[in-house]
């Protein structure tokens, strides 16, 4: 085992809170030895760039590599077996994280929880939807002008746009929504914001590495290590010291000195490194949560179909937000005048829609990602199982998704299929497993400032530190909550 020269911070994971980590940290302090390890691969492109952006067969190539277990290998687009639903069919560039979950009486599982494993992580996949978190959805224990500068800074780093007016096929859609789904203690329907933006004719996304910008050239002691596997956390004392890494191409192991460690390895894994380093608060993997999610596709009615003449004025994904009232996110799009159909319309069906429905699960602590002592994944660490079940208030949100998909579709068109619950885990916006706390009750695994209660100097970041159930896409909020506790540590380091 060989020792490397040490570091001023180490950072596991390079998605979008790892990401936003460095980039604070070494804006603030540029002088900082900043090491990020990533397990996987380095992809085709600028490092951390949306696959969107790439040509085909780049993204192709990107998608191929970020496959962990499954690396390299062409996967079939549809399930060999017909009764397996298309809703738990692991999507390109991820991987299953138990393509066979066995489950105990009255489990649901997240059947089609998945991973990706490259450098960016999820960030070079997602669609890139930023809404605010609205009312309960929100942290309660940090104050509200606080979090909104957070978030303001969030949109700022991923560069988020709302795309939509009140013209063409996608403005109609919000006209026709906003007259059923708006009224007292609902908020106005409007669009989706999204992480991309216009360069020129051309729609781009942001992936981690507009998080990351200039880091390298603007920080000169940051340096991102691929295909390098933490192992585990050095702790000594109740102080995070350090970690043990494993270089997978050569199987060298070393040790790496660092002031501070901060894990952001994803919801799930996030929580596995904790538990291969000994570190296990009660609360550890617990209070795992995943939407509640009806994809619905829809057969669009005339006065929704073309408007070609619009350009990217007519682009829009209408959004109706989350309340307290109706503690549900609901969205409908034009696939043909969405974001993400731009550049590709001669190739869809103009006529087709979508309206998805999301809801917030029913919090409770047997919900869980749990790890084994003996057993061992792809990457040699502890092996996961979940433990998932919906409550009775999940079965009431599940029914009231259904209502709601069948009037919302029938507002625009009509049903292509009946809405079906789509399967547990197929969101991949996997939280509370290491969730924040305002006290260390035996709730929450890390504080406000997301360092790990009773370890000094080791912090975590990703979805899994958001405390409350939530329907909205949670990336906004999980690089707010991020950039909050790296200004916390540049603060520190700019004092030594």
């Amino acid at each position: 085992m060989t020792v490397t020269p040490d570091v001023d911070v180490l950072i596991v994971g390079s998605g979008p809170a790892g990401a936003t980590y460095a980039r604070t940290i070494g804006d603030a302090v540029p002088g900082a030895r900043i090491l990020m390890a990533e397990a996987g691969p380095r992809l085709p492109g600028r490092r951390g760039e949306h696959t969107h952006n790439l040509s085909r067969a780049d993204r192709r190539a990107a998608e191929l590599l970020t496959q962990g277990p499954d690396a390299g290998i062409e996967r079939a687009t549809a399930p060999a077996d017909p009764s397996v639903d298309f809703r738990q069919v692991v999507l390109p560039g991820l991987f299953f994280v138990d393509p066979r979950p066995v489950l105990a009486d009255g489990e649901v599982g997240l059947p089609a929880a998945s991973m990706a494993s490259g450098v960016g992580g999820m960030g070079v996949h997602w669609a890139g939807g930023c809404p605010r978190p609205r009312q309960s959805e929100r942290v309660p224990f940090l104050a509200a002008g606080e979090l909104d500068a957070a978030l303001d800074h969030a949109e700022a780093l991923l560069g988020v746009t709302v795309f939509g007016s009140d013209q063409g096929v996608a403005g109609a859609l919000r006209k026709r929504m906003a007259e059923e789904f708006e009224g007292p203690g609902l908020p106005p329907v409007g669009f989706m914001p999204i992480a991309a933006r216009w360069d020129g004719a051309e729609l781009r996304f942001s992936g981690t590495g507009a998080i990351l910008g200039d880091l390298e050239e603007t920080a000169p002691g940051f340096e991102l290590r691929a295909e390098t596997l933490v192992r585990r956390v050095v702790v000594e004392d109740g102080v995070a010291t350090g970690a043990e890494l494993e270089d997978r191409r050569t199987g060298e192991v070393s040790v790496v000195r660092a002031r501070r460690v901060v894990v952001c390895a994803d919801g799930l894994r996030t929580p596995q490194v904790l538990f291969a380093s000994g570190v296990r608060p009660p609360a550890l993997g617990r209070y795992l949560n995943d939407h509640l999610q009806m994809v619905s596709f829809v057969r669009l009615d005339d006065a929704f179909v073309g408007d070609e003449a619009a350009g990217i004025e007519g682009l829009g994904y209408v959004l109706m937000p989350f309340s307290d009232a109706r503690p549900i996110q609901g969205g409908v799009m034009s696939i043909a005048n969405s974001p993400y159909g731009f550049g590709t319309r001669g190739r869809i069906d103009d006529r087709l829609g979508v309206v998805t429905w999301y809801g917030a699960k029913d919090l409770q602590r047997g919900d869980a990602v749990e790890f084994s002592e003996t057993e061992t994944d792809h990457y040699g660490m502890p092996r996961m199982s979940i433990r998932y079940s919906h409550t009775a208030r999940d079965l009431e949100t599940i029914e009231a998704l259904r209502g709601l998909s069948h009037r919302s579709a029938e507002l625009v068109g009509a049903l292509a299929e009946e809405p079906a619950l789509a399967a547990g885990g197929a969101s991949l916006h996997y939280q509370g497993t290491v969730r924040m706390g305002a006290t260390d009750d035996g709730r929450s695994v890390c504080d406000p400032d997301l360092e790990v209660w009773g370890v000094r100097n080791l912090y975590v970041g990703g979805n899994g530190v958001i405390p409350t159930a939530t329907a909205s896409n949670p990336t906004l909020t999980t690089v707010a909550l991020a950039w909050r506790a790296a200004t916390r540590i540049a603060a520190e380091l700019g004092r030594r």
